[in-house]
């Protein structure tokens, strides 16, 4: 059910498992030795994405110093962001596959076929023997694998601090003598006392609790209600070793119950259904609404920009919030794509590139990837990594998505962040992963869903909205999925979900 795929036609992809089990695909020119080896610089030709105006060129300072440090030269094919999946459609269909090549959807139908039939090196029996790939979080490689196995090294990101969850302005909890909210009770009065308590202290009524929007096809900022009322991490959860759709959970209507009554209680923005991002978002900063939902990262953006007139402002990101089912808080994939090597390519040489990405794995390596030289590109002081004028100059940072991001903490972080504020979010991040639930079925495809399934989510969308605003009444949402529950093609999906959710677990 991923959302986020690159298209490849049936014949072109047969027609490339073909050219590269016949080993005729090019691998590009072989180095010899390893990183930090004493022998010539070993070759490595790689493609890989950039989000900046211009990708490096041969000459950028940190290309040139990753291959000081690893003894290669890298022949990097940049592909912006904005056509990275038709590049990668048109590099696979091809068969003339890099050596090293970052796939962004490693569930696409076509890249697990490839898989399968041995387009790809499986890279699980080797893992083991490099110290820092091996030490990357568990979740990371399972989150990258397809039938148990890894056919690719996973592109890591930090598992706290993404998501959608509430953050609320501490400062108005303070003026009102309120503690942030560890329930959804509590939740509710706070919001119910953002709206009727003035907590910016102008003497008007002219305050909300919570502003957020929704999707045509989901609950958006709104999505935290039901994942707490039903302890899950998205439409799937864990239940007797199988998954359950959500839809068919008592959190689910409890939510739509619990959102009905804060809409009428003008808690919430009377207006969601048409609200975008962006007028979120300036509901907060212009002192409208009090809590909105998003990662801990934009906590200090939006603070930065209110202290500028009010200097006690202060964005809390909630550690958790307690449901039925427990306490609850999303914890994110950690990963975002991977790097396949095709089995073209020798194992000998297919080690020494799984030797580079373990040296990208090390703190080193991700440090200079991602923030140049210290003291020339970056300094920091309290904890703070600050970029420097020459960081700018030399384009610093575009390398941090070739290599794995170390930093547990990176979301904790913005630019200009005070050190109290930013030790504070680490601390969140900490306490969030005593009590951070996974997406059990990330990465799991369904071809009914893939058909139809956007159908379903609208429709129910579409009901919901109107059940929050009082159009239908909850016992429509109890007709909706009775008639779900007997609906062959919809059941369909979920037999297909649990299926892969079988082969994942087969490792």
């Amino acid at each position: 059910m991923k959302t986020k795929r690159f298209a490849l036609s049936a014949v072109a992809g047969a027609a490339l498992i073909s050219t590269l089990l016949a080993g005729c695909a090019k691998s590009g020119p072989q180095g010899q030795g390893a990183p930090g080896a004493d022998k010539g610089p070993t070759t490595i030709q790689m493609m890989t994405v950039f989000f900046t105006p211009e990708p490096p060129g041969d000459d950028d300072v940190t290309k040139k110093e990753i291959e000081k440090r690893t003894n290669t030269k890298l022949n990097i094919s940049w592909v912006s962001s904005n056509n990275y999946d038709d590049k990668t459609n048109v590099t696979l269909a091809s068969g003339d596959i890099p050596e090293l090549m970052l796939v962004l959807d490693p569930f696409h139908p076509q890249v697990k076929t490839m898989a399968a039939q041995g387009a790809f090196w499986d890279l699980t029996p080797y893992i083991k023997d490099y110290k820092n790939l091996s030490a990357f979080p568990a979740l990371s490689w399972q989150n990258s694998a397809i039938g148990g196995k890894n056919y690719g090294i996973p592109r890591v990101r930090p598992l706290e601090g993404s998501g959608n969850f509430p953050l609320v302005r501490k400062d108005w909890l303070d003026k009102l003598g309120l503690k942030p909210p560890t329930t959804m009770d509590q939740m509710y009065e706070v919001m119910k006392a953002f709206t009727e308590g003035d907590p910016d202290g102008n003497g008007k009524k002219d305050t909300i609790g919570f502003t957020g929007l929704v999707n045509p096809d989901g609950m958006g900022s709104f999505a935290w209600v039901e994942n707490t009322l039903n302890g899950a991490n998205g439409r799937w959860k864990e239940k007797d070793g199988k998954l359950v759709d959500t839809i068919f959970e008592p959190g689910t209507r409890d939510t739509l119950v619990w959102l009905n009554k804060a809409y009428k209680d003008g808690i919430i923005a009377p207006d969601f259904p048409t609200l975008k991002n962006s007028q979120v978002r300036d509901m907060i900063t212009t002192n409208k609404a009090g809590i909105f939902a998003d990662a801990i990262k934009p906590s200090w953006l939006l603070t930065g920009q209110m202290r500028k007139t009010n200097p006690q402002a202060d964005l809390l990101p909630l550690t958790y919030l307690e449901g039925p089912q427990g306490k609850y808080v999303p914890k994110d994939s950690g990963v975002y794509g991977m790097y396949v090597i095709p089995k073209t390519v020798p194992e000998a040489k297919m080690k020494k590139l799984l030797e580079f990405m373990d040296y990208g794995a090390t703190e080193d390596g991700w440090m200079l990837a991602s923030f140049g030289l210290k003291d020339v590109h970056y300094t920091v002081k309290d904890g703070v990594i600050a970029p420097t004028e020459q960081a700018t100059k030399d384009n610093v940072g575009v390398f941090l998505h070739l290599f794995a991001n170390l930093d547990k903490y990176e979301r904790a972080y913005q630019t200009g962040i005070p050190a109290d504020f930013l030790n504070r979010n680490k601390q969140i991040i900490d306490e969030r992963a005593k009590y951070s639930i996974a997406d059990p079925a990330f990465g799991l495809n369904s071809d009914t869903y893939t058909k139809v399934g956007k159908d379903y989510d609208k429709k129910a969308m579409d009901l919901k909205v109107k059940i929050i605003l009082g159009r239908e009444p909850i016992t429509a949402w109890d007709d909706y999925v009775g008639k779900l529950k007997s609906d062959a093609q919809y059941q369909k999906i979920a037999a297909e979900i649990n299926d892969e959710y079988k082969k994942k677990k087969a490792k």
